[in-house]
């Protein structure tokens, strides 16, 4: 049976029994990830009514080896309906899912020494990245430097735009960005500093700040308390960097594209209307935006690496990676211009 392995496995993780590869506790978000997958499973052995078997495989026949896989095998195609028809789901959601089974399997392969077989390395979901929104440099020194606009604000965007600000540059969290405090910010000889350690990966930064995230940091109106920007939650933040995207007139229509079963198909607003760039627009988008301006700025990616957390290869790291499409045909039209001169009298 395999529920009750998927418990104990559930257990470990939350109980910190069980570890990442590096030694550290599972995150409350990847057990939410685990507790999600088991639901799926506990229906799906509801629907089909015929839970799960799992087969010690010690000593057994090529026979009994086969039918294992066989049975691995229609599993993964009939999960792979139930999780699309279910849940109406794209194909990042399914890989996903999978890849917490992979994950439970192994634990019972390495961490409970079950001879269960390899089967699991079958579960492949086709996951395709998508490149995610992030604002230009252009339009990020425009907010940080256009005074007209600034002032047509209203008080609650200016409050906006001063973390938004602060988020596209510093390339923290958004979690990071509201907890950082006044002892975070250090002043010295050298320049201006936010020394922390981050809250997902524990890792210690010391992140140089400009002067226009200085002055906002030491605006009189956040003085108050004990922390360095106002706190806003996470929906209330999202909700007005909308209202402030669409106020600097970045309204133009982008369709938001994802992929079901390998088939591009695109995702509508409530209203049933296409998305435009400001509806893109989250609070994640400040991290993407500093991790992808400094790149494009000529920071080296070890340099950004450093800022951002992220270790060497990470394939995480690459995610954020978006290159503006004014800036790629700006380089590409350069390069064809020197090949063009190359052979010129």
């Amino acid at each position: 049976m395999v529920l009750p392995y998927f418990k104990r496995f559930m257990a470990d993780s939350r109980s910190g029994r069980r570890k990442t590869a590096a030694g550290k506790r599972i995150t409350k978000g990847t057990i939410e990830q685990y507790e999600m997958s088991f639901q799926l499973l506990q229906f799906f052995e509801a629907c089909t009514n015929k839970p799960l078997r799992l087969t010690l495989l010690h000593r057994s026949s090529l026979k009994q080896i086969q039918q294992e896989k066989n049975y691995w095998e229609k599993f993964f195609l009939q999960f792979s309906d139930f999780v699309f028809t279910q849940t109406n789901c794209c194909d990042n959601y399914a890989a996903n899912i999978f890849k917490v089974i992979k994950t439970f399997w192994n634990y019972l392969l390495v961490e409970r020494s079950l001879p269960i077989g390899q089967f699991h390395r079958k579960f492949r979901v086709p996951q395709h990245i998508f490149n995610p929104v992030v604002l230009s440099p252009a339009q990020l020194s425009f907010l940080i430097n256009d005074f007209d606009f600034n002032q047509s604000l209203a008080a609650k965007l200016i409050r906006t735009k001063d973390i938004f600000v602060v988020g596209c540059t510093l390339g923290l969290r958004y979690g990071d960005l509201m907890r950082l405090k006044k002892n975070n910010l250090q002043c010295t000889n050298e320049g201006n500093f936010i020394v922390l350690h981050t809250g997902k990966t524990a890792t210690e930064l010391r992140i140089p700040v400009p002067e226009y995230v200085t002055a906002i940091l030491k605006k009189k109106q956040y003085k108050k308390g004990k922390f360095l920007l106002p706190q806003l939650s996470g929906t209330n933040v999202n909700l007005q960097i909308k209202e402030l995207m669409e106020k600097a007139g970045w309204v133009y229509s982008l369709p938001r594209i994802r992929y079901r079963k390998g088939r591009p198909i695109e995702i509508l607003k409530r209203q049933k209307q296409s998305y435009r760039f400001c509806d893109h627009i989250t609070a994640h988008t400040m991290r993407r935006t500093a991790i992808t301006t400094l790149l494009m700025l000529g920071v080296p990616e070890n340099v950004v690496r450093r800022i951002s957390g992220h270790s060497a290869g990470s394939k995480e790291f690459y995610r954020y990676v978006a290159i503006i499409q004014d800036y790629l045909n700006e380089k590409v039209n350069a390069a064809h211009e020197q090949l063009e001169k190359m052979h010129k009298p």
